[in-house]
């Protein structure tokens, strides 16, 4: 079992279309010379169940196929389990979901047969982990992730998404999280934080919070557009309060990753940072996902996991 691969599928993802989708995935292993063993989540928390069996049965490649909240269930079940170490573990993952940002940074392909032929290539990327400490009152709880996490305005979107995901909307990819920016700008009030990090503490009012390995989130958006996720260090993006108009005047340049021309966004890097806010906990998300409430404190981990990629990205100088 350890040179087989086995697939842990959403068949809910693609807006209920994975299952039907993961037909031709199928059929292009198969062709060549792949005989995956195939397993399939049912429900919330399935998927973390499932690569903790998949783990102590032996299985040492495994593959996600959804979106990247499928992706961040599959390596939440990966640092929770204890039949290995997560480094033992060769993973891959192929974009059946509404973003699928974490593909497009690696530029892993979403046509079968281009991504077959990316697994034979085997090109292994030694990726960092980022971990959200979120114990309160004594009672740990942590949670892990692979692309972006955020709070303020990142965060009321994530619980947007996860509404809007149990309704009957139709819109997909880039129009879906068009939609989700707009509709939330219509009562999202900025809350003021407290940053901890690099020895420096500040209260202030933030709009907006990224805390970056990758650099797109929100289906292409670029919060940080010279991450690096094999250095052990987060890109953080603040975007200060700002009025909603400009929010709408420069959310192009969110999508072409130029938004530091706006005096009002700036970046710093850190391997930790502690986030309160003043009144009342906050929502937190990581990778597209509502994860719990704050205050919350992000450190990172250099390396920590295995992924088959299709390209390694290219290097940026971080320019701050």
């Amino acid at each position: 079992m350890k040179d087989r691969w086995l697939f842990i599928i959403n068949p809910a993802s693609a807006d209920g279309k994975g299952g039907i989708k993961w037909k031709s995935i199928h059929q292009a292993m198969l062709k060549e010379g792949f005989d995956p063993v195939v397993w399939s989540s049912e429900y919330n928390g399935h998927i973390e169940q499932l690569v903790e069996r998949a783990c102590h049965e032996g299985f040492r490649k495994i593959a996600s196929y959804g979106g990247d909240g499928s992706l961040n269930a599959f390596v939440n079940g990966l640092m929770t389990q204890t039949a290995c170490q997560p480094d033992e573990v060769l993973l891959a993952h192929y974009p059946s979901g509404t973003g699928n940002d974490w593909c497009r940074f690696f530029k892993v392909p979403g046509n079968p047969k281009e991504w077959v032929a990316c697994i034979n290539r085997n090109q292994i990327f030694k990726h960092d982990l980022g971990i959200i400490d979120l114990t309160k009152e004594g009672k740990p709880a942590k949670h892990y992730f692979v692309n972006i996490a955020g709070v303020a305005y990142e965060s009321e979107c994530a619980v947007l998404i996860t509404k809007a995901r149990q309704s009957s909307i139709l819109l997909q990819g880039k129009l879906f999280y068009d939609y989700i920016v707009f509709k939330g700008l219509l009562s999202f009030q900025v809350p003021e934080l407290t940053l901890k990090y690099n020895g420096v503490e500040e209260k202030k009012k933030v709009f907006n919070l990224s805390i970056a390995i990758c650099r797109h989130n929100g289906g292409g958006m670029l919060p940080a557009p010279f991450a690096d996720p094999a250095d052990g260090i987060f890109d953080v993006t603040v975007f200060d309060d700002m009025p909603k108009w400009m929010v709408i005047k420069d959310y192009p340049k969110l999508r072409a990753g130029t938004i530091f021309k706006n005096p009002k966004i700036s970046s710093f890097r850190t391997e930790k940072i502690e986030i309160t806010r003043t009144d009342r906990p906050d929502y937190i998300e990581a990778d597209g996902e509502f994860v719990g409430m704050g205050p919350a404190t992000f450190t990172t981990q250099k390396q920590a996991l295995r992924f088959v990629i299709g390209e390694i990205p290219e290097a940026k100088e971080f320019p701050f």
